[in-house]
């Protein structure tokens, strides 16, 4: 079989991150990704990170990288040829300002019937707070998901990575495979506009934050590492200085937790032996675990725990790029680059049995394609391509 994308088309001009990432999901799996970028700048995330370009590896990975200006009438002479044929274009300006530019959804709708055009952002491409600026801390806390995260007596802690970035992206993607299923295989033939923002992905996974408050007006605030539903949970520290995580839920899971403990007493007190119980005396249960935990190594704890009790360590980048899990299905790939060498990068994801995806190249150097581009895909002759990076359309 070929790619499972293969023949979808993809134009990309966003910067970090959501927009970009959707198109590298998608790339993974066989579209064309053309990835447009401003002259001589380039994308955002080429300069971002401890070390230029590493990150722009992983992220810029199966894509066309071209350059070129859209504010100038040549630039967006080229711009509406790339268009032509593309089946999705995709960007993550301001709202408005891919408007001003002359790129709004009516004209190139207009222009395109087929193209699907997607727009992340902070706030959604409508309401009174679409014009604001949103960055992934924005939609996290807006979202929800900040005030339920942290410890009871501390700040709402962010999460270590860009996750709603991310997550937008993941549906962005999303948006995108669905409205070509509408156009091609439902028939109608026509494009839509995908609209996907930080806060509305971000609300979309608060589990059933809104409905209990819809219920009874209760508000979940943070509760640290644990949980209401598994019990014991949380990250509890070894003897060893490690962090073992533990996510114990129902009847059965508690039961071969206390066994594996050496604390088989607790399941004759329905005050631990039911979900209910447990709940109650949630502090005191985690404080068993946490106790245990400090007796021994981490290694110890898994071992002991064994297959029936969900856990695991907390793992650094070395403990993930050494673990035989990730090794045997392949989710961590070496790749060659130009400039880094040979290096380690998360591989593709979701698996598929029939298509996989596959990582084809690293991130390119800023306009590595463009003669491939401008030259072999549009035509121009050389010397209009020179002329054009003389006035600095290219």
């Amino acid at each position: 079989m070929g790619a499972a994308l293969e023949g979808l088309k993809i134009l990309e001009i966003g910067q970090i991150l959501a927009g970009p990432f959707a198109a590298s999901l998608l790339g993974d799996f066989g579209a064309e990704v053309i990835k447009v970028e401003p002259p001589r700048v380039g994308d955002i995330i080429r300069g971002m990170g401890r070390i230029k370009d590493l990150w722009f590896a992983v992220e810029g990975r199966n894509k066309k990288c071209i350059t070129l200006n859209l504010k100038l009438e040549k630039g967006r002479e080229l711009f509406y040829k790339l268009l032509e044929d593309a089946d999705v274009l995709i960007e993550n300006f301001k709202p408005g300002v891919f408007n001003k530019m002359g790129y709004s959804w009516e004209v190139l709708h207009k222009m395109y019937p087929r193209l699907i055009m997607v727009s992340a952002s902070g706030y959604g491409q409508t309401g009174p707070y679409s014009p604001k600026p949103g960055f992934d801390r924005i939609g996290l806390a807006m979202g929800g998901l900040l005030h339920v995260t942290g410890f009871p007596d501390g700040p709402p802690i962010k999460p270590g990575l860009s996750v709603g970035d991310f997550m937008t992206g993941m549906l962005g993607a999303v948006g995108i495979l669905t409205a070509v299923y509408n156009r091609d295989i439902v028939g109608t033939g026509e494009g839509q506009w995908v609209d996907v923002c930080l806060t509305e992905t971000t609300l979309r996974i608060m589990e059933s934050i809104i409905v209990e408050y819809s219920y009874d007006g209760f508000i979940r605030n943070r509760v640290g590492n644990g949980t209401y539903v598994t019990i014991p949970s949380g990250h509890f520290m070894t003897k060893d200085n490690k962090y073992l995580v533990l996510s114990v839920g129902g009847d059965k899971v508690f039961a071969a937790f206390a066994k594996a403990i050496g604390r088989e007493e607790l399941l004759e007190s329905e005050e631990y032996n039911t979900a209910a119980g447990r709940s109650r005396n949630r502090d005191e249960i985690n404080g068993i675990a946490e106790e245990w935990a400090k007796n021994h190594t981490v290694e110890e704890c898994i071992n002991a725990l064994g297959d029936e009790v969900p856990c695991c360590k907390v793992y650094t980048a070395e403990d993930i790029v050494k673990d035989p899990q990730f090794a045997y299905r392949n989710d961590i790939v070496k790749v060659q680059t130009r400039k880094f060498g040979e290096i380690s990068m998360q591989g593709v994801t979701p698996k598929l049995s029939g298509t996989p995806g596959e990582i084809r190249w690293a991130g390119a150097e800023l306009g590595a394609y463009n003669e491939k581009i401008f030259l072999e895909k549009l035509k121009l002759d050389r010397e209009d391509f020179e002329q054009l990076q003389r006035e600095g359309v290219i």
